[in-house]
């Protein structure tokens, strides 16, 4: 069963995702993020995905100098994960909530899950200049190739976030064209992230430690599309600030 990450859980993630990357906070107008502050954050998320397989990279598009953090998983319709990947999964991702390995490519799926409804799911991070935080787009599709209507979308949100959402979800989810590579995906809304990432990184600063934006506000939005962290994540930041204590 998908565990649900309700206000304890997120107040407790946080007081474990610091990392040894300083944001720098001063004042309350320095709780955006900078570009190249959003760039440097990638980097070291990246690069710990990277140690434990977590399928996390940075792709460049050409003639353009911005980029993006981009991951694949499949998730069968139901949110379970289908058993073909549970033997790809490394002993360290177990204790992830739903996460799913890239494994494999789709040819390989559809072959092995040819009777199951397995949705596979595309997600990227970039950096909003409009806003100053991270947006997180994604789409999904079927193996076929149908892609997944809102409708759709919005059933497959965790019932624990479903109703907050769903008072205004043409607020919080929608579709609409990716600025980099000009085509239609679903998008969480930044709007609101500066307001609810302002008391964790006042929290942060406050007790003089240090965080990894993209950890804290993707442990944050991800859940609600499906999109859960290991909790390695949360280990190695604790362990860097056990280290600098």
């Amino acid at each position: 069963m998908q565990r649900c990450l309700i206000s304890e859980d997120v107040d407790s993630f946080f007081m474990l995702s610091a990392v040894s990357m300083s944001l720098n906070l001063d004042t309350e107008d320095d709780f955006c993020l900078e570009e190249n502050r959003f760039k440097q954050c990638c980097a070291e998320f990246i690069k710990h995905s990277q140690q434990i397989g977590d399928g996390w990279e940075w792709k460049s598009i050409k003639d353009f100098p911005d980029g993006y953090m981009s991951k694949t998983h499949f998730q069968m319709k139901n949110g379970n994960t289908p058993s073909i990947f549970k033997d790809n999964t490394r002993e360290s991702d177990e204790q992830t909530f739903t996460h799913v390995e890239d494994a494999l490519d789709d040819s390989q799926v559809a072959g092995i899950c040819a009777t199951s409804e397995v949705i596979r799911y595309e997600y990227h991070v970039l950096y909003s200049s409009s806003y100053e935080v991270p947006v997180l787009y994604f789409r999904a599709c079927f193996l076929d190739g149908r892609p997944l209507t809102l409708d759709e979308i919005w059933e497959g949100v965790h019932e624990c976030y479903r109703a907050r959402l769903l008072e205004g979800p043409w607020d919080t989810i929608t579709q609409q064209e990716h600025p980099l590579l000009g085509q239609p995906f679903f998008v969480l809304h930044p709007c609101r992230t500066k307001e609810f990432m302002t008391p964790v990184l006042a929290n942060s600063q406050r007790e003089n430690r240090n965080i990894n934006y993209i950890t804290s506000w993707l442990s944050i939005v991800g859940p609600v599309v499906g999109l859960n962290l290991p909790l390695s994540y949360a280990k190695l930041v604790s362990e860097q600030n056990t280290k600098t204590d």
